[in-house]
């Protein structure tokens, strides 16, 4: 049996919902009774969407997925970089900032684009040097498909210089880290990031 008083803590209000996407709690009841978000009605008489509908809306609409919402509907997090070492320091900052976080891996461009259209994560760390199909290659490629518009991606290089920052962005990249980094740089970059108040520039005006 499904104990509502614990599952209705990953279920938010149109209040919530509506700070999020910076729009009146009117927009989000007519987004509700348009069936654009499934809800719920609690015992108490309020109206609840659960946490996984709420973020496939956001990602829908490219809008970044706050850390509590992410943690209450589980944040899938794809690293990929060829070196274990690099994947085995930012899985244990993902693992400390992000407790709750589904990680996978991938050590090449190949597996990368593998992985992304079977766990299709929220979030992925691409190095954007990679053996095969470089980290550019898959950054585009994931640009390019409808499905993947929402997911965030941090591009990560051991070239730390203003022309691979700005190819890294050209191909479609968030956001970019140059290699070695500390736990709290990447820390830093990844609250920035999947913040609710950061729109990476592609935010979609839906109101």
């Amino acid at each position: 049996m499904v104990d509502m008083a614990k599952e209705v803590k990953k279920a938010f209000g149109t209040h919530y919902i509506a700070g999020l996407c910076q729009v009146t709690r009117h927009t989000v009841a007519r987004w509700i009774a348009e069936g654009k978000l499934p809800s719920f009605v609690t015992g108490g008489g309020q109206r609840r969407v659960w946490a996984k509908d709420v973020a496939a809306f956001l990602k829908e609409h490219n809008i970044p997925i706050p850390p509590e919402l992410l943690a209450a509907c589980g944040l899938k997090v794809l690293i990929v970089d060829d070196e274990p070492s690099v994947r085995r320091l930012v899985s244990r900052v993902l693992q400390k900032g992000y407790p709750e976080a589904e990680i996978h891996e991938a050590g090449n461009g190949f597996e990368a684009g593998h992985k992304t259209m079977t766990v299709m994560p929220a979030l992925i760390l691409l190095d954007v040097r990679l053996p095969g199909i470089d980290g550019m290659q898959v950054c585009r490629a994931i640009r390019s498909d409808e499905k993947l518009r929402g997911v965030r991606i941090l591009a990560m290089s051991g070239y730390n210089i203003p022309a691979y920052r700005e190819e890294a962005l050209a191909a479609g990249a968030d956001d970019f880290i140059g290699k070695p980094f500390s736990a709290v740089d990447l820390m830093r970059k990844l609250d920035i990031l999947m913040g609710p108040g950061v729109d990476g520039g592609r935010r979609s005006e839906h109101r």
